[in-house]
């Protein structure tokens, strides 16, 4: 927050917020992920972040910087973009089905279906569903509410959501 020249806002709906992360770090309940949900503005994607650079701090501090777990994170726009795109892109996008962990950024930001080469995919549902049948932790942040992302992504895949993801509510309003 300090390169915008804002100061954390430590409030008790922050201090739940980071409280209910912790809990999927350390309480085992089958969920493999992470959802963030909430209106714009209220510290999702800045969670993400500090959720991604803690599990590679303590990923390398237990296993070693060769083994440390990275997670790279992608707005679901720039995901959308790369399945649509050509060659090397392409076979990037077809690799974050696969990544030990991932962290997608604004899920419900992008198309849900792009066309390449006269073929039309949907990236998002794709790469959801991949990673669920292989169970890859997967940590999302999005501005749509349940009923939203059931319309937009379809009843099956939001009932893959409810079964893979932990739900994280955000109903603060925005800090910006």
């Amino acid at each position: 927050m300090a390169y915008r020249r804002k100061e954390l806002v430590f409030d008790d709906a922050t201090k739940e917020h980071i409280e209910q992360v912790a809990r999927w770090l350390v309480e085992s309940d089958g969920k493999s992920g992470l959802m963030m949900m909430g209106l714009c503005g209220n510290g999702k994607t800045t969670m993400m972040r500090s959720l991604s650079r803690l599990i590679e701090y303590v990923t390398e501090t237990t296993v070693g910087y060769s083994k440390r777990i990275v997670m790279p994170i992608y707005p679901a726009k720039e995901i959308a973009r790369m399945c649509a795109a050509a060659d090397k892109e392409r076979k990037d996008f077809k690799e974050l089905s696969s990544f030990e962990m991932l962290g997608i950024d604004d899920l419900g930001e992008e198309p849900k279906e792009v066309m390449s080469y006269g073929m039309i995919y949907t990236p998002l549902i794709d790469l959801i569903c991949e990673r669920y049948d292989r169970q890859l932790p997967t940590i999302i942040t999005t501005n749509l509410t349940k009923e939203q992302l059931s319309e937009k992504y379809g009843v099956r895949v939001y009932d893959r959501f409810k079964e893979m993801l932990d739900i994280v509510t955000f109903t603060n309003p925005s800090y910006r």
